[in-house]
């Protein structure tokens, strides 16, 4: 009876440990899967932080002032009615 307590309890402590060792073994695994994919996050951050300042950029003051002046657009520009017989008739 008592080496068949024993027997038991060994087999209980080896799968114990074994399930222990199994576990470490998957945290491993997973650790190295998080730090992949930080990694990818933080590159994505980066390349999403670079494309929000080239949108910044292009919808800027400066930007839009420039674009206006290489269209020649002033501070106003009167509208432009087609009912106007110089601009039906393409005269200006």
């Amino acid at each position: 009876m008592k080496l068949k307590l024993n027997g038991i309890f060994i087999l209980i402590i080896i799968s114990l440990v074994s399930i222990n060792i199994a576990l470490f073994v998957k945290g491993i695994r997973l650790s190295n899967e998080i730090e992949r994919y930080e990694s990818g996050i933080a590159s994505y951050k980066e390349s999403s932080s670079d494309l929000e300042q080239f949108i910044y950029e292009f919808e800027s003051h400066s930007m839009t002032a420039s674009l206006a002046a290489e269209l020649d657009y002033g501070k106003f520009n009167p509208p432009i009615y087609s009912k106007n017989p110089q601009y039906a008739l393409r005269r200006e």
